[in-house]
């Protein structure tokens, strides 16, 4: 008798375990995370240039003098002025089935980046003439210029972190270079006679442009390597959760191919004509100076491959949750290898809706190569598997002055599958 009861409980276990393992074979996998962004942003800023001036200057209408007044009476020894664009995709894949798996991105951008740094006395010489120096010396020196676009293939794996680990990511680009000039003057002081008579100008510059002939998209005149990467580690402050964010971004270079020119001169060089007061008057006909001509017979030229460090960011930002409905997060961004200065920024966020799918944040900032600016970061969810993402730093940066500096947008649609 009890060894039918022995028998009728193990039976009954042995039969249960098979159930439960058949139950367990039998659960679908688990579909893999994905989503496709599509992004666009762009920037072009600076804390003398106005943006009145910088379309008038674009689209190539007349600048009055009011315009030019404007911008003269913002003038230091040094400006700055920067723009920066990218454009483009991700690709994102997260495997559920195995535990601790990184998500795989892949991304393709189209990039450009401006930088430049120049003197007042370069602005009013281009804008007013050298006429207002006549008797003294124009510092046109300190000017550095350099424009740039390439394409980026970005290979990244990102690894969510827990509580107390935190996430990281590191991040691989390919690079293909379209376009490079760049300038760079130590020295260029001009003197103009009193009476108008000559000009004699001290100039040291270096100038380096990649081949001329091949301008068109993927021109493929240089190839290039870049790597990002992050760290964000959870923390507690005052009771409330929080967040620290290390990241680099676009840490690289491109080397340019042989055909790509380079010219160098250190010399002096004396002018006489007519008139010389008004070298930029281009209704004057009583003097025509030629800066190519000057170039052609002053210059070393010669044609090499040379590489070029892109501008690369560092980020550090710390973000607190006060209670669900509220964050801070505030933090300083710097654009290297640029002309750029160190850029401070802060936000407000209001985190609405279900699971904080709407989030709001009035942000200020200072720094980089303009000045203060202030504007809306906004996120939000819809229609179940979208994403928009809305970012205008200069929104409300024009209401307490008539002048407005700075201008651009961030823009980015999510899809998740």
């Amino acid at each position: 008798m009890i060894q039918g009861k022995v028998l009728f409980i193990f039976a009954f276990l042995f039969f249960r375990g098979i159930e439960f393992t058949f139950a367990q074979d039998s659960l679908p996998p688990q579909k893999p995370e994905q989503s496709i962004e599509l992004l666009g942003e762009g920037y072009i800023t600076s804390k003398t240039i106005t943006n009145r001036f910088i379309k008038a200057f674009y689209f190539g209408e007349f600048i009055d003098d009011a315009l030019k007044s404007t911008v003269s009476g913002k003038l230091g020894a040094v400006n700055r002025m920067g723009a920066d664009s990218k454009w483009g995709l991700t690709y994102t894949f997260h495997s559920l089935e195995e535990k601790g798996k990184p998500r795989f991105s892949f991304s393709f951008f189209d990039r450009a980046n401006l930088n430049l740094k120049f003197s007042g006395d370069l602005f009013k010489t281009v804008f007013y003439g050298n006429k207002m120096f006549a008797g003294s010396t124009a510092a046109l020196g300190n000017f550095k210029f350099n424009f740039l676009r390439y394409q980026q293939f970005r290979f990244g794996w990102d690894w969510k972190g827990s509580v107390t680990r935190g996430s990281y990511g590191i991040a691989f680009s390919l690079l293909s270079g379209d376009r490079n000039t760049g300038i760079n003057a130590l020295r260029a002081d001009l003197f103009t006679a009193p009476d108008g008579t000559f000009l004699d100008l001290d100039l040291k510059m270096d100038m380096i442009q990649t081949d001329t002939t091949r301008k068109s998209f993927f021109a493929q005149n240089g190839l290039g390597l870049s790597a990002d990467c992050y760290y964000e580690l959870p923390y507690v402050a005052w009771k409330s959760p929080g967040k620290i964010t290390v990241e680099l971004k676009d840490l690289g270079f491109i080397r340019w191919k042989s055909n790509s020119m380079s010219h160098q001169v250190d010399s002096s060089f004396h002018f006489e004509g007519v008139d010389v007061s008004d070298i930029f008057n281009l209704d004057s006909s009583s003097f025509t100076f030629h800066v190519d001509e000057a170039l052609d017979e002053n210059t070393r030229f010669v044609k090499k491959r040379y590489a070029t460090s892109i501008p690369f960011t560092l980020d550090i930002h710390t973000k607190v949750f006060y209670g669900k409905k509220l964050a801070f997060e505030k933090g300083i961004s710097w654009l290297l290898n640029a002309q750029a200065r160190p850029y401070y920024y802060a936000k407000l966020h209001f985190l609405l809706g279900i699971n904080k799918s709407f989030d709001v944040a009035y942000l200020v900032g200072y720094g980089g190569y303009g000045g203060f600016n202030s504007g809306l970061d906004v996120k939000m969810d819809f229609a179940r598997h979208y994403s928009l993402h809305f970012i205008d730093n200069y929104l409300f940066s024009g209401i307490a002055g008539r002048s407005t500096y700075g201008m651009g947008m961030y823009l980015k649609l999510t899809r998740r599958f």
